[in-house]
């Protein structure tokens, strides 16, 4: 009886091992956009957000996202790796596709920049006023 009860707790554990390592790999962080055509229902639409989102690909998002996306990270607190040019984040992150969103439009947003650097100015925070400044110029151009 002990012998299956400790080889059903030593499979727990390698499945809870399993599952903690494929949910906190880095995978590369890819823009997401809406899905605006759907050729099937919407199901369940509340609890499967990921439904209605997908990967860009590389011409769906102007080049703000690429050149912005580790400031609006930085600004979430979200980790992230850089490997040869690239942003990595945690798997867990990216497979949830609303927050990714989230970023996609933060990063080519020029009035979040400028909000930003609004209140950064309010609240007395000067550290980031030259970078924000870069970043609402690089939108004017």
């Amino acid at each position: 009886m002990k012998k299956k009860i400790y080889i059903a707790l030593i499979i727990l554990t390698l499945l809870f091992s399993v599952n903690y390592y494929w949910q906190n790999r880095y995978v590369k962080l890819r823009p997401v956009v809406p899905n605006e055509v759907l050729h099937r229902p919407v199901f369940f639409s509340n609890l499967f957000h990921n439904q209605l989102f997908r990967i860009a690909n590389p011409n769906e998002v102007s080049q703000n996202f690429y050149k912005n996306i580790k400031y609006v990270l930085d600004r979430s607190g979200q980790k992230y790796i850089v490997k040869s040019g690239d942003i990595y984040i945690k798997y867990k992150y990216m497979n949830d596709m609303e927050l990714i969103w989230n970023y996609t439009k933060r990063a080519t947003d020029p009035a979040w920049f400028k909000l930003k650097r609004k209140m950064d100015s309010i609240n007395g925070d000067t550290k980031n006023k030259n970078e924000l400044d870069r970043i609402i110029n690089g939108f004017e151009k």
